[in-house]
């Protein structure tokens, strides 16, 4: 065999992975008579619309939060009268926190013990269900902590874990496109769920606001979890061993470079979705003008992880992360910083909602990129959760040290640029995902040493062989 043609046969293992092995494949061959196919088909589809509906709900009334938290600031019929800010905030915090922290913690147990998570799913649907009509009662605001907070988030990790080990199971060559549909119905959430939120609080109040959301998130999630399945079944996963995560695997170069750049895109993302609405309105424009910024915003992240899903399927995922650590660096830098008027304000979010919006696409892929495509589904399908994690923590530790930035009496930082105390925060932001594009670079230069290493591993096989 020549070298170009060695070459040739071992692009398959261009990202993290070494050559899969042929009891691998024979083990994926068997695991695979019999089932739907991957990648194409009615089952496969109608599993990522309900995953995506599924997430639309869990993760939309996560972001509908701040209209619940302005109502419960001003509302003289509010519950959490005499609670700090602090204190209120701490209710969505809590949401976030739980749901994305404990998405990843309880992964282990959905992979160990694939025969009872459907049993655990339609448990936790009930529990959040009842959780938020117990909140609807609540009188002080440790209710609400726990209520409306600790408990719906707790199981919103529950439903989102095996949304994302399933993916893998389902989608192959795919897998990019299906994670940023996936993906998107946090986006498809937050814009159309706050607004909906508000008038309902407007108009009957947060107790029957929330009965009215226990209500339809039982139709609407539990179609969408009747829906939902794993392409194998519990016995087939248990009869081939396919119920253990490799995390020997999870200290490979390339996801080792990987994770600090997903936390600090993070760090960089979470301001401006908390932030830009009041950027909005300190330049002179209206409380809707803000509302209209903030899903306009929203509405490009679900543009973006789409198309950021659908590139990694065709190129390596740190071309993507690189990419995007482009255009959210220089939107950050440019448009935001010398967002003096509307259209550019509208200019940022839409490039920064693409780019930075989007950047959860890659989490699929990197999972593939690291365990392979087709043969140990299970761990790759871990690291979506995995990441997903580290995200969560920084959509605390962010917004927090942004907090810190912010002086609505700061002058502009040079001129035009930094209007109205914002100016530091948007040196950070832009800060953060410009490090991004160095994070993306080092993962590809690791791949590329991977690709060597697989290429001269091959090379010796053959050479033996022969």
């Amino acid at each position: 065999m020549d070298p170009s043609s060695l070459e040739s046969s071992t692009v398959s293992v261009v990202y993290t992975k070494e050559p899969e092995t042929p009891a691998a494949e024979v083990q994926a061959t068997i695991l695979d008579e019999g089932l739907p196919p991957v990648d194409r088909g009615l089952h496969a589809w109608i599993f990522v619309i309900a995953a995506t509906v599924l997430e639309t709900w869990i993760w939309g009334g996560g972001l509908s939060f701040g209209t619940y938290q302005n109502w419960y600031t001003s509302s003289p019929d509010s519950p959490t009268i005499g609670s700090s800010i602090s204190a209120v905030a701490a209710i969505g915090t809590c949401y976030l926190a739980f749901q994305y922290v404990a998405a990843f913690s309880l992964m282990p147990l959905w992979t160990r013990y694939p025969q009872h998570v459907r049993k655990l799913l339609w448990t936790f649907l009930v529990v959040e269900c009842a959780s938020l009509v117990g909140a609807s009662f609540a009188t002080q605001t440790w209710h609400l902590i726990l209520l409306q907070g600790i408990l719906p988030g707790t199981a919103g990790a529950v439903f989102y874990g095996p949304a994302l080990l399933w993916l893998s199971e389902w989608f192959v060559d795919r897998r990019g496109l299906a994670g940023g549909i996936l993906f998107a119905g946090t986006g498809i959430g937050g814009t159309v769920f706050p607004p909906i939120i508000g008038v309902l609080l407007q108009r009957v109040g947060f107790r029957w606001t929330l009965r009215i959301w226990a209500a339809t998130f039982a139709i609407v999630v539990g179609f969408a979890l009747f829906y939902m399945r794993p392409r194998h079944s519990a016995a087939s996963m248990r009869a081939n061993g396919n119920t253990i995560v490799d995390w020997k695997r999870f200290s490979n170069p390339t996801l080792v470079a990987t994770v600090p750049t997903v936390f600090i895109q993070a760090l960089g993302y979470f301001p401006v979705s908390i932030y830009i609405p009041t950027y909005t309105t300190s330049s002179g424009l209206s409380a809707l003008d803000g509302q209209l910024v903030l899903s306009v915003f929203n509405l490009f992240t679900v543009i973006g992880q789409v198309l950021l899903g659908f590139l990694c399927d065709k190129f390596s995922y740190t071309l993507v992360v690189v990419l995007a650590g482009v255009g959210s660096a220089l939107s950050a830098f440019l448009l935001w910083g010398f967002g003096s008027n509307i259209g550019m304000i509208f200019a940022f979010v839409v490039v920064f909602g693409v780019t930075a919006g989007g950047f959860s696409s890659i989490f699929a892929p990197v999972g593939a990129a690291v365990f392979g495509k087709k043969t140990d589904f299970v761990s790759a399908g871990v690291i979506p959760g995995y990441l997903g994690a580290l995200r969560g923590i920084a959509a605390i530790v962010g917004p927090i040290v942004s907090a810190s930035l912010y002086s609505p009496n700061e002058p502009p930082l040079s001129g035009a640029y930094g209007l109205h105390g914002f100016g530091r925060m948007e040196i950070f932001v832009g800060t953060m995902t410009a490090i991004t594009i160095v994070g993306g670079l080092l993962s590809w230069a690791l791949t590329q040493v991977e690709r060597r290493r697989a290429i001269k591993g091959a090379a010796r096989q053959e050479s033996a062989v022969s």
